[in-house]
């Protein structure tokens, strides 16, 4: 099932997707699923356990003025809506916020692995198909967890 909402995002962002789309001529969903997915592999750098949700800047800090953005549709596989929503909650960054910091960080790397036809998106390190949240309550108090992906030792999953 696929989902259809909006993001919004600045103008530096959109250009960077813009370009790389153009040279892969993957489409810029697609392209920020891609870098979204990279952003786990170092998902312990944006981790926040505190503290408010912190979105996008609305005005540049040098100069003062407004950033422009741009509101982006999306039509995105359900899965790939829920992944958003975890990264979300645990990197405490509004989704806006997370796609750009990935678009900024892994971009280049992904359009140079496309490319160089370096880039397998069935080798990604974020296979959905392993992708659960479990519920547990445990003397009235509900918890949750997450998994992106399985461990080594699947008993684990179980305690």
């Amino acid at each position: 099932m696929s989902i259809k909402t909006t993001c919004v995002i600045c103008e530096e962002v959109f250009a960077l997707l813009a370009e790389a789309e153009e040279k892969t001529g993957r489409t810029m969903i697609d392209l920020v699923i891609a870098a979204m997915r990279m952003m786990l592999r170092n998902h312990k750098q944006y981790d926040r356990t505190h503290g408010r949700i912190e979105y996008q800047k609305r005005f540049d800090v040098d100069t003062g003025k407004r950033i422009v953005k741009h509101r982006m549709k999306l039509n995105i596989l359900e899965r790939e809506y829920d992944y958003f929503q975890d990264m979300r909650k645990i990197f405490r960054r509004s989704i806006s916020l997370v796609m750009a910091i990935a678009v900024r960080t892994y971009l280049s790397e992904i359009v140079e692995r496309i490319l160089n036809k370096k880039y397998d998106e069935d080798a990604d390190n974020y296979p959905f198909q392993n992708y659960a949240i479990l519920d547990n309550c445990i003397d009235g108090i509900t918890t949750f967890r997450i998994w992106w992906g399985l461990p080594a030792d699947l008993e684990t999953l179980l305690q």
